[in-house]
Parts: structure tokens; C-alpha cells; sequence
């Protein structure tokens, strides 16, 4: 048998504004993410329709969460310079998300990945109010 709770939050104001804050950090580094993948991708693809040879070709960015978090570490002063006032995790886990994401777009285009197929992973917008 499995049993389940669920809790509501009741966070103050203070503390609702840094859940949002949290969560909006976690945005941001999925999107910054996605920006610096397609922008490799981009400039891959034109360098190929230049007729470049692919060893020569601008190198891949890393799809691993552990990759795209290693390039956001050497970026995150100059691109997110209030970083340090949310939790790195949430980065983390923004990183992560894409490099999943990632995974299961190309899997479903190699079809390696039962199911619909999968898009390209899109940039995340704000959350509207209720």
C-alpha cells in the first residue's frame, strides 16, 4: 500500500518572495542554458553550410548537467552578477532540467524514445498570476 500527504504552504510575504525568487533563478538558468545551446547549434550549422569540415567546426556545447553547470560557473558573475542571493541548487536544477530536456529531444529524434515525438526544448516564460 502506498500512502500519501499533502501540505499546503503558507508562506509570509518575505518568504513568498524568495520561493519567487528561487523559482525565477531556476528560469533563468534553463533559459540561459538553452540560449548558449542554440546559439552553438547555430553556429555549427553555418559553419557546415560554409562548407567547413566537421572536425574544424566550432566545438559542441556539453548537453550533461554537470557540463552546462560547469559552463554556467564560469559565467555566472558576468551574466547573473545577483547569483549568490538564491540558492545555487536552483541554478542547478535549472541546468539539470535542460540537460534532460535535451536528452529526451534528441533520444525521440534518433527514436531511441518510445512515445510522441519530443520538441526541442523551448524557453521558459514567466508564470502568470492567478
Amino acid at each position: 500500500m502506498i500512502q500519501a500527504y499533502r501540505f499546503a504552504l503558507d508562506p509570509t510575504s518575505a518568504q513568498e518572495r524568495l520561493l519567487r525568487s528561487h523559482c525565477g533563478a531556476q528560469r533563468y538558468a534553463f533559459n540561459w542554458g538553452l540560449a548558449l545551446v542554440r546559439a552553438n547549434l547555430a553556429q555549427r550549422e553555418a559553419e557546415r553550410s560554409y562548407g567547413i569540415a566537421d572536425g574544424e567546426l566550432t566545438p559542441p556545447v556539453g548537453w550533461s548537467a554537470f557540463a552546462l553547470r560547469r559552463l554556467w560557473n564560469h559565467a555566472k558573475d558576468d551574466v547573473a552578477p545577483w547569483w549568490g542571493e538564491n540558492s545555487k541548487e536552483a541554478y542547478s536544477s535549472g541546468l539539470a532540467n535542460l540537460a534532460v530536456a535535451l536528452v529526451n529531444w534528441s533520444d525521440s529524434r534518433a527514436g531511441e524514445r518510445a512515445g510522441t515525438r519530443v520538441r526541442f526544448p523551448r524557453f521558459k516564460g514567466s508564470p502568470h498570476r492567478l
